[in-house]
């Protein structure tokens, strides 16, 4: 089981380019801090990032490429340090708007930036997440590398420059496609990491639990099943499962349990048959499992449609 596929496909992703603006130097641009992750899609050349209310000296940007903001955080980036304010921007994810394209300048170099937004549902249910940096920039150079990353990025850049029919589809499906490559490199690149969600994805024996979990989660899997399938004690696998995934492993199951119902939920599926699909013996078993877990009744939740936060 393809763990990081399965919860790639359970966030519910939606993802959208705003603006498109060739910049002429001197100039600098604050982003006001967003509930959606935001990004930026830089043609070439190279410019500095900074956060607001970090201390820490501004990140040089080589080479263009990508910026992704996983928590949106507020952040200005500018040529050179010492270049005036430009110009202050909101960047949020909206089902309604349409891209932004700001008129190029002929005159003087340029970098041209895109500028967009991913939306989540129930980001904060899914480890990955929390274990993502405040910002991942992935060069030009680095995109060349990764199969398939620089087309995409080129295909968005080709959309937004000469918009036609069908461009805003066309770059939402791209960006999403864009949000998961940005994860796969991001993810390769820390193969050495110790802790945290992803290095239990890279530990052979972890990684096969969760794909057990992510395959059968409807399976009543206690401790002792788990760690025998890995080849493990019970006691040194549930101890290395807490301390890289964050949590226990039935906890771990539970919650997973718990995010598939409410997209079962959502999806009209009758609660006996959610029950069995999530593994649980009656609709009453569920039922009480799910308000303990999210706090309402099944019920309720797929009226209300509200999103739940299991972390």
């Amino acid at each position: 089981m393809d763990v990081l596929t399965d919860v790639l496909n359970a966030l519910e992703l939606k993802g959208q380019v705003t603006a498109r603006r060739a910049l002429v130097p001197p100039w600098r641009y604050k982003f006001a801090a967003s509930q959606d992750m935001i990004f930026h899609l830089l043609s070439s050349g190279g410019g500095y990032l900074s956060f607001e209310g970090d201390p820490t000296p501004p990140m040089r940007i080589e080479g263009g490429g990508v910026l992704l903001f996983p928590f949106g955080h507020a952040h200005s980036i500018c040529d050179e340090l010492t270049s005036p304010l430009t110009g202050v921007s909101h960047i949020a994810y909206s089902a309604q708007s349409e891209l932004r394209a700001f008129p190029d300048i002929d005159e003087g170099s340029k970098m041209v930036v895109l500028c967009g937004a991913f939306r989540l549902e129930h980001s904060k249910a899914f480890p990955l997440l929390h274990s993502l940096p405040k910002v991942i920039h992935i060069p030009t150079e680095q995109g060349h590398i990764a199969p398939g990353f620089t087309e995409i990025v080129h295909l968005i850049a080709r959309e937004a420059a000469a918009p036609r029919l069908g461009t805003e589809v066309m770059l939402r499906r791209l960006t999403e496609l864009l949000f998961i490559q940005i994860i796969r490199i991001w993810a390769e690149q820390q193969a050495g990491a110790s802790t945290g969600w992803l290095a239990a994805l890279h530990d052979h024996s972890i990684s096969t639990a969760l794909g057990l979990i992510h395959q059968s989660p409807e399976r009543g899997w206690k401790v002792e099943e788990l760690a025998e399938a890995v080849a493990l004690s019970r006691a040194v696998f549930s101890a290395r499962f807490t301390r890289l995934v964050g949590e226990p492993p039935i906890t771990y199951l539970t919650r997973w349990r718990m995010h598939r119902a409410t997209r079962l939920l959502k999806n009209n599926v009758e609660m006996e048959k959610i029950a069995e699909l999530v593994g649980y013996e009656s609709e009453v078993a569920f039922r009480k499992a799910f308000k303990r877990e999210v706090g309402m009744p099944p019920a309720k939740y797929q009226k209300l449609g509200e999103p739940v936060s299991m972390m």
